[in-house]
């Protein structure tokens, strides 16, 4: 058994080491810190090692995402390694970057849940996999494609791991090995630890230290606390969800339980317990039957619709108290500015001060707003709501909604979305005029 699994390993070292030398296209290595990609990325730095210093030309872009609510636990490892294989990169002239990638503020997990009022994931509508993790790399590599014309992707998925997993990857295209990505089609997907056991990758990074000075004890303890498996970095939307196996977001509404947060609390993670327990909060938050959500989608049509507003608050009130509870920055003051501008374009819009009389309460701080300037707004859309026979709330909205498309400089959806506005603005006119305790 020792014998095949050291022949698997330097059969997956030669043809790296191969197509290094006979490949040109600049290679891509997906990197989530868990046990498949960190073996991944050790056999590719030593594939490249092997090579003479003369001949190592190819560029090299180790990619990683931080969707900023991962376990702590596991960003702290890979915050570490990372730096360690910056610092070792440079040093050896491996023409090897080290790159964290992270959604833009306007599309974090807090701003899209308590800004735009999404629900927290389900398994129907698991919206944070494009915006935290797919995009953010897709974003990297397009840029990098500008410059390359074409890449190769290595990632550390293998067959063992899922039936799911093993169909997706049998069912794709392939040439000299290489699977063309389902999304980018200059990028080619490159899979070397395939056909590699969960007891062969152990096996691997328990007797052999990382290329970058670090052997994977922590991690393995990691592992055996959690009793769970790592989520990869995720490429494109048919890459399997964590499911039930995950090492991932401890804000994980998809799965029903989260087996890894909880095998670390009982682990002596202390910081897990209000983690946990936020979660809960969140599928409480999500549930159509305890009066947070409306009851007409987005569209106007019938149907658990976003977060009302009172629960986008309520929401924002419990993560600043577990902001201090953990002493972990959760929320930045950037995401707290475009939460104030999206609930402006909320139905039932805040008049602008929700956020700052949330802070100023709970933590003594004032948001910096300029009252002569909101007084001279608030005259000025009186004369114009007057003038367009529509409600002020609604004109608030389709301006909170313009600068927003403005600020993001995305107006792709604008006119659907000020449509929609106006459609809310009918709909509450006509059912004011219906109820007759209104008159």
């Amino acid at each position: 058994m020792v014998r095949m699994a050291n022949k698997a390993y330097k059969n997956i070292a030669d043809l790296l080491t191969q197509l290094y030398l006979v490949d040109e296209r600049p290679w891509l290595v997906g990197f989530s810190g868990g046990k498949d990609s960190t073996l991944l990325a050790s056999l590719i730095v030593d594939a490249v090692l092997s090579i003479p210093a003369t001949q190592r030309k190819k560029p090299i872009a180790v990619l990683c995402t931080d969707t900023r609510v991962e376990i702590p636990a596991i960003a702290e490892i890979v915050e570490g390694t990372l730096s360690r294989m910056h610092k070792f990169f440079q040093q050896k002239g491996l023409n090897i970057e080290v790159n964290l990638l992270k959604p833009p503020p306007e599309q974090s997990f807090w701003v899209n849940i308590i800004g735009r009022g999404y629900p927290p994931p389900n398994r129907t509508f698991r919206w944070c996999t494009q915006r935290l993790k797919i995009d953010p790399v897709t974003v990297f590599v397009n840029q990098r494609l500008g410059h390359w014309g074409e890449a190769i992707l290595h990632l550390g998925a293998r067959r063992a791991e899922s039936s799911t997993r093993a169909q997706t990857m049998a069912g794709r295209e392939s040439r000299n090995g290489l699977l063309r990505h389902p999304d980018l089609p200059r990028v080619w997907v490159s899979n070397p630890i395939e056909f590699l056991t969960t007891e062969e990758v152990w096996a691997y990074l328990l007797q052999k230290p990382n290329p970058w000075g670090s052997d994977n004890r922590i991690l393995y303890k990691l592992y055996a606390n959690a009793s769970n498996g790592e989520c990869p970095i995720q490429i494109d939307t048919s890459t399997p969800a964590c499911g039930h196996s995950r090492f991932g977001c401890w804000t994980c509404t998809v799965v029903d339980r989260d087996k890894a947060g909880e095998g670390l609390l009982a682990a002596g993670d202390e910081r897990m317990e209000h983690l946990i327990e936020f979660r809960e909060t969140l599928l409480e938050f999500r549930n159509p039957d305890n009066g947070w959500r409306d009851n007409r989608r987005m569209n106007g049509n019938e149907g658990p619709g976003p977060l009302l507003i009172k629960g986008r608050r309520e929401l924002l009130k419990r993560l600043l108290k577990l902001q201090e509870e953990t002493n972990t920055v959760l929320i930045t003051s950037e995401e707290l500015l475009l939460v104030q501008q999206l609930w402006k374009a909320a139905r039932n819009p805040d008049d602008g001060w929700g956020v700052s009389r949330i802070l100023n309460k709970q933590r003594g701080v004032v948001m910096n707003n300029d009252i002569n300037e909101l007084n001279r707004l608030r005259e000025m859309e009186e004369e114009v709501t007057h003038e367009l026979s529509i409600r002020a709330d609604t004109l608030r909205r389709m301006l909170a909604k313009v600068e927003e498309s403005s600020e993001s400089h995305r107006s792709h959806g604008l006119p659907d979305d000020l449509l929609n506005i106006l459609k809310d603005d009918l709909y509450n006119t006509t059912h004011q005029e219906e109820d007759p305790a209104i008159h």
